[in-house]
């Protein structure tokens, strides 16, 4: 383009070089800064979803918490005898996994506590050193919580030259239920 051209081209010339310099910038920087503004939103999107759903998990599992800590502790919400038969079931399984004869099982009266009602037992069994070890773990971390407590144990002297005769042991085991 030379001064002597009419007007006009030098007009057409110099819209034709703004539009490639409008061009360049749009497709150089703009679009990238345009880019990262719509990976933003979106990632600002995803975020807003994940905190929504979150704060519908937090709403729901609120009250359900602790009524599962609670079920897990205590026996289910059964009329007495059948709690009483629960946990006489709970004892001789766990008995019969650690081998230890039972010899009896007598129902102690129930009594209400802090607003739970406790449910007791007594169990005379028999057993070596290592039975009654296996036994009183598996009645301390049995689910609904149960409770040893008063154990007695004693050992009888066997004849000389006899196998040795096993441990004589009493104890009491209290579970909880919900009051009625």
């Amino acid at each position: 383009m030379r001064l002597s051209d009419p007007p006009i081209l030098r007009r057409l010339g110099a819209l034709l070089i703004l539009l490639v310099l409008f061009l360049a910038f749009w497709f150089g920087p703009i679009s990238m800064y345009l880019e990262l503004v719509g990976q933003g939103r979106d990632e600002i999107a995803r975020q807003e979803a994940l905190l929504q759903r979150y704060r519908v998990l937090a709403q729901a599992s609120a009250p359900a918490a602790p009524a599962t800590a609670q079920s897990a502790l205590l026996m289910p919400d059964l009329p007495d005898s059948q709690a009483a038969a629960l946990l006489q079931e709970t004892i001789k399984t766990a008995a019969a996994g650690a081998r230890v004869e039972i010899r009896g099982i007598q129902m102690l009266a129930g009594e209400t506590v802090s607003g739970a009602l406790r449910l007791g037992m007594r169990i005379r069994a028999a057993g070596d050193a290592a039975a009654l070890g296996r036994l009183l773990h598996a009645i301390e971390t049995a689910r609904p919580l149960l409770i040893p407590d008063n154990l007695q144990v004693q050992s009888r002297m066997a004849s000389p030259g006899a196998p040795p005769a096993p441990l004589e042991f009493q104890l009491d085991v209290s579970g909880f239920k919900p009051a009625s």
